[in-house]
């Protein structure tokens, strides 16, 4: 097991959207919640959650395959907008732990992403990524009618980012024993605490985003793979790359140095 728990790598601005992002996932799960019973909260999730087989078909589901989803509790009583369910699905979340993942990941790589990006272009990037990772999704599980939810995506997209602006960064995590005995073989990754259970260990960020990178594919084909949708998770990774290096295409058109740092040729 390891977990990102911050990273040596200050930014020049207070990252507002990033923070901005934490609290709506935040706020929108503790309402969920503490404000809804439980149909109340299927309900909800059915409504703005992307089911492939609605996006393929540019409309809501038939009546009896919504009753049979949502087991026996009443449909919500406004009609789904399924466009906008790619976006809304962002920011639902099935669980604590699976909100708390997320937000993990986006609190420590989301800061130095927007503060590289600028607040507008990070906003229109977090949507973007995420919305090409639940459409990949939607493409590769076409007769699905199960709800997709998550900032997942759209986090996935800030890691790719992250590994093109800032491969070299240093990122703490926390690593289970025995895995981060690793620490005392490969070269640039330090142990900074040890508490036996457990290490602090600080790495490369090519080498926590590429070994993350690797578990999903891993997983994807895992017969155990369960409910997680592994395949958004690898859309979004690349769509933060593509997307980034697409951007910095086009600032050096019109003169403009690059985002993320390019070797010169001697």
């Amino acid at each position: 097991m390891v977990i990102p728990i911050g990273d040596v790598n200050p930014t020049r601005r207070r990252p507002h959207v990033n923070w901005l992002f934490l609290a709506l996932n935040i706020g929108v799960f503790a309402w969920q919640r503490l404000s809804l019973d439980v149909c109340e909260q299927v309900a909800f999730v059915y409504r703005f959650a992307v089911v492939p087989q609605e996006v393929l078909g540019g409309g809501a589901l038939p009546r009896e395959t919504v009753d049979q989803l949502l087991g026996g509790c009443p449909p919500p009583e406004v009609g789904k907008l399924v466009l906008l369910s790619i976006v809304t699905s962002m920011f639902l979340h099935a669980d604590i732990l699976h909100l708390i993942g997320n937000m993990l990941f986006l609190f420590v790589f989301g800061d130095n992403v927007e503060d590289r990006l600028g607040s507008l272009r990070y906003i229109l990037f977090y949507l973007g990524g995420g919305a090409i990772a639940a459409l990949a999704y939607v493409a590769l599980q076409p007769g699905s009618v199960a709800p997709l939810i998550g900032a997942s995506g759209g986090v996935a997209a800030i890691l790719g980012a992250y590994l093109v602006l800032f491969p070299r960064a240093k990122v703490l995590t926390y690593v289970a024993f025995p895995l981060y005995l690793l620490a005392l073989l490969i070269p640039g990754v330090r142990i900074r605490l040890w508490l036996l259970v457990f290490a602090i260990v600080k790495m490369p960020a090519w080498l926590l985003l590429g070994g993350w990178l690797a578990y999903q594919f891993l997983a994807v084909t895992s017969p155990e793979a369960g409910n997680i949708a592994y395949e958004a998770h690898i859309a979004g990774f690349a769509a933060g790359i593509v997307l980034l290096l697409i951007l910095d295409r086009l600032r050096m058109q019109r003169g403009k140095p690059p985002l993320h740092p390019v070797r010169r040729r001697a």
